[in-house]
């Protein structure tokens, strides 16, 4: 199926083997993070990739460019029925053409992996991580110089320790641990050692989530709302008698 115009509560939709034919691509945003990702995880790229999938874009703005692209992998179900399976989304939030995030999905669905691009410059900045659905850690480039300087880790969708590198040379030289989501203590590599030398208890008073004074405050960007559906997959025509 190619071309197919169908009116959308998001906007004008297009449902193809290709979004060349919704009036261009997205293109797309350097990603600074290789294939392994926290912990061993391996990170499927091809999830994102067009050639065997269906790819649906849509307008959410109405300024006849597509901001929104899905793909879907037809995959088989336990009766033998095909259903579409939402493999990867990609989101342009500023409308200008670019990627600013990327949704990576597993083979059932679920999220396994996000790219944000916080500044619009074209590089992604933000990465987060799960496993079974659950985050388990984020990486931040706060200076945007390319390299990963700040990093969240997460248990049972808990954060439970942050790690900086507050000098910029490519080493954590700060480390935050959570206790029932409350920060607990910070420890500081004053030498160069690669180990905490100096440590600072948090206050009883601190509140839940609280993070030392210097940790950023930047938050992934949402993406647009849209009530885009799935995709019908068409059904096999009748065996010949």
């Amino acid at each position: 199926m190619r071309n197919l115009l169908l009116p959308s509560a998001a906007g004008v939709l297009c449902i193809s083997m290709s979004v060349s034919g919704c009036g261009g691509k997205v293109k797309a945003t350097t990603s600074l993070v290789p294939s392994a990702g926290a912990g061993g995880m391996t990170i499927d790229r091809t999830r994102c990739e067009e050639r065997g999938k269906q790819v649906v874009v849509s307008d959410t703005n109405f300024d006849q460019k597509p901001d929104v692209t899905k793909l879907y992998d037809t995959v088989a179900g336990a009766g033998g029925e095909k259903t579409q399976v939402l493999a990867c989304k990609q989101v342009d939030l500023n409308y200008d053409t670019k990627v600013d995030i990327v949704y990576h999905h597993d083979q059932s669905g679920t999220i396994s992996f996000e790219e944000f691009d916080l500044d619009f410059d074209g590089r992604f900045d933000l990465w987060s991580y799960y496993q079974q659905g659950k985050k388990v850690r984020e990486e931040m480039d706060t200076n945007y110089d390319r390299r990963s300087d700040f990093v969240k880790y997460f248990e049972s969708d808990k954060l439970v320790r942050v790690e900086r590198d507050t000098n910029n040379d490519g080493r954590v030289d700060e480390w935050q641990y959570y206790e029932n989501g409350k920060l607990d203590r910070i420890g500081y590599d004053s030498t160069g050692s690669g180990r905490a030398d100096k440590w600072d208890r948090a206050p009883d008073d601190a509140l839940p989530g609280a993070a030392s004074e210097v940790a950023p405050a930047v938050a992934a960007p949402a993406a647009p709302a849209e009530t885009t559906p799935p995709p019908a997959v068409a059904p096999a025509p009748p065996a010949k008698k």
